[in-house]
């Protein structure tokens, strides 16, 4: 029998682990990135987008590594830029994995031959068509930078730059910087540039919810304390316990600014812990308690030397960073890409009009890390394609794409329509792995309850997911009993404090009251109470 051709568009973190996957499914992999190394935009760059000089891993290196290839435990909880390629070059290198990928080429067009792919593209300026059986996209989300238009832009004098653009903070030495946006990088870079300017403004449209990556009374990463445990609780009520809790971290730090300063933007935002994207970083808060740092509403417009908010003041400037995101847009697709929307495709992945074409690597989890998320997918992609799992028919397809849109305006109302692609990070690690087969199933771990408890109350990692069904690895095992719970490394009160409230009572809790909600849940008026994750 003939070995599926699979074409894999892009070689960043989504592209290899792609490779990899279908690689281990038997088919036969081509991959085309039209750069000349691997790593996309982890590959630092001077001129072109990339991270900057100060970019680390907003994610911690247990949850951040890969199925069946851990980050070594030498290196630290949160990854340097150049770290992280160090990581995915020695993963490449450990699969044999460059060997299938074309360099310097560019992906001109899709097109749809019968049941094939012709895909057109161009290196050297030489054009080529090839034939496949099955094609992934795996571009990536920050691609092309989004630049917001505001009244009289072009009247400003100073300097207007995107973020994937900022190197370090070298050229905003005594300069009046605004920075619009508070995601990861837009915090990142009000700490760095507030070092040397003469003064930062940050402009929100709305109010963000921070959560330190490692708060300096903390042993552990943040991320170390989100697990499966509390899950088992209906949405309605895991809300309210993650809001006591969340109150009563803000009174017991209360006299502390930077905590303060979180309160308030926690307020502004609008919602609750997983109704919104998560900002993960530290420098953010604290960058916010510095005399030279001010907070600002919704930007509203521009003059020559500066810029209007909302509220009517006006800060004078003589630079603006855009924390804008990036639009996503596939110019070589036989589909129109513009606006595009991910609630319309099957599980984010599987659009019902391209049969054979998979987008790997655009979910965001609104906490968690990605490249765990780009790897299930990868593994859901290979699977279908090798013909190993299948699809569901078009009717059910469509009923199950509208019902997650549903879920998602349901459980993530502040920020679906703008972050389309935004998933919880836990249940969709799980539905992914109940549509490949690799779910961990937890009577086969009894006779290691260090794994067991790992796997219900530890960090979501992905190693939880190469312990059962199809390339399962045996190994993994001992790589989640030794990295996966780490309570004897727990020293401080606070982290102790929350040990006890998130994996004792808030996960037991959700254990033993997993089948009372679930009963309760299919008796009339009471379907709020159905838990979010089933045992």
């Amino acid at each position: 029998m003939n070995k599926k051709q699979v074409a894999v568009i892009g070689a960043g973190i989504a592209g290899l682990v792609t490779i990899k996957s279908c690689l281990e499914e038997g088919m036969e992999v081509t991959a085309f990135e039209k750069s000349e190394y691997i790593g996309g935009n982890w590959k630092f760059k001077e001129q072109e987008v990339s991270v900057f000089r100060g970019t680390e891993l907003s994610s911690s290196r247990y949850i951040t590594g890969f199925s069946d290839f851990p980050i070594p435990e030498h290196y630290p909880h949160f990854l340097k830029h150049e770290q992280y390629l160090d990581y995915l070059l020695d993963y490449a290198r450990h699969f044999d994995l460059e060997r299938q990928i074309e360099f310097g080429i560019a992906v001109n067009a899709l097109k749809r031959q019968g049941k094939q792919w012709l895909l057109v593209a161009t290196k050297n300026g030489t054009t080529r068509e090839y034939k496949f059986d099955a094609v992934a996209v795996c571009t990536g989300l920050n691609e092309e930078p989004n630049s917001p238009k505001f009244p009289n832009i072009e009247q400003f004098k100073g300097e207007l730059i995107h973020s994937s653009l900022y190197k370090d903070n070298t050229p905003y030495k005594d300069r009046s910087v605004v920075v619009i946006g508070g995601g990861e990088s837009g915090g990142d870079q009000v700490n760095e540039i507030s070092q040397v300017a003469k003064s930062v403004t940050l402009s929100l449209r709305r109010g963000v919810f921070i959560m330190p990556k490692l708060d300096k009374r903390m042993t552990l990463p943040g991320d170390y304390f989100h697990h499966r445990g509390t899950y088992y609780y209906p949405p309605v009520l895991y809300e309210r316990i993650e809001t006591a809790i969340q109150r009563l971290f803000s009174f017991i730090n209360r006299k502390q600014k930077a905590w303060q300063i979180r309160r308030k933007l926690i307020q502004l935002s609008g919602g609750s812990y997983h109704q919104q994207f998560i900002t993960k970083s530290d420098t953010f808060m604290e960058a916010l308690t510095k005399p030279n740092v001010y907070l600002k509403p919704q930007l509203e417009r521009f003059e020559s030397d500066g810029v209007v908010f909302s509220d009517g003041s006006k800060v004078e400037a003589d630079a603006v960073v855009f924390s804008s995101g990036f639009n996503v847009h596939f110019p070589f697709l036989p589909i129109n890409s513009s606006n595009w929307d991910w609630r319309k495709l099957y599980k984010k992945m599987f659009h019902p009009e391209l049969p054979s074409l998979g987008f790997v690597g655009f979910a965001r989890p609104n906490i968690g890390s990605m490249p765990p998320i780009m790897e299930m997918q990868a593994r859901y992609f290979a699977g279908v394609v090798s013909e190993r799992l299948q699809l569901p028919e078009p009717g059910l397809m469509q009923s199950i794409i509208e019902q997650d849109a549903q879920d998602s305006r349901k459980y993530k109302p502040l920020v679906c329509d703008r972050i389309t692609g935004i998933v919880s990070y836990v249940p969709y690690m799980y539905e992914l792995s109940e549509l490949i087969g690799c779910r961990p199933v937890l009577r086969q771990l009894i006779s290691r309850p260090l794994v067991l408890w790992s796997v219900l109350f530890g960090s979501v990692a992905a190693p939880h997911f190469r312990i059962c069904g199809s390339h399962a690895n045996p190994a993994m095992l001992d790589e989640i009993e030794r990295q996966g719970l780490q309570v004897w490394k727990l020293k401080t009160l606070d982290e102790k404090l929350l040990f006890v409230m998130f994996q004792i009572i808030w996960g037991l809790g959700g254990l033993v009251g997993y089948p009372f909600f679930k009963i309760l849940s299919y008796l009339p008026g009471f379907s709020s109470l159905k838990p979010r994750l089933d045992f």
